[in-house]
């Protein structure tokens, strides 16, 4: 997962890179008599690669671009990193507002925020001006959007946003 503006930008530089150099390794398999299913077999690893890396980048754009979808489409933990990015907010301002360094903001980004407590995700939360109202109340999908309409008018005269997870 793309974390960083400048992470994003090197993996956009690595992509176009890698593309290029696939493109190149292909041209000169077929110059040297290789056939299509070898080409394709000797270059399955290198495409998947790059693939894996095309996703990473449309995440992010995704993200920074407010689609609530991408954030849907991540686990928990990665869900925190892409509400950070889908917030706007850097590295250094979360680290400020929760009073931590931002290496240490970093570190836990790195570690996917393995071993956070449900004190310190509430904490996360907070600090991002967000609120968690989880989506598991007994009864059905239909009972939660009950719930939800319920909720949505009180969260907008508060202070803060409201995540229905």
């Amino acid at each position: 997962m793309i974390k960083t503006e400048r992470q994003y930008q090197q993996a956009c530089r690595k992509c176009l890179e890698g593309q290029e150099k696939l493109q190149n390794q292909i041209e000169g398999m077929k110059e040297r008599g290789y056939d299509d299913d070898e080409i394709c077999g000797l270059t399955a690893c290198t495409i998947r690669l790059l693939d894996e890396s095309r996703q990473a980048i449309d995440l992010y754009r995704r993200l920074k671009a407010k689609d609530l979808g991408a954030l849907a489409e991540l686990p928990l933990n990665r869900q925190l990193i892409g509400l950070r990015i889908f917030l706007g907010l850097s590295r250094s301002e979360l680290a400020s507002r929760l009073g931590i360094s931002r290496t240490e903001v970093a570190r836990n980004e790195e570690n996917e925020y393995r071993d956070l407590t449900l004190e310190g995700y509430q904490q996360l939360l907070n600090v991002m001006g967000l609120k968690m109202i989880p989506a598991y109340i007994e009864g059905d999908w239909p009972d939660a959007a009950v719930w939800r309409e319920e909720v949505t008018p009180l969260a907008s005269t508060q202070s803060f946003r409201v995540v229905i997870g």
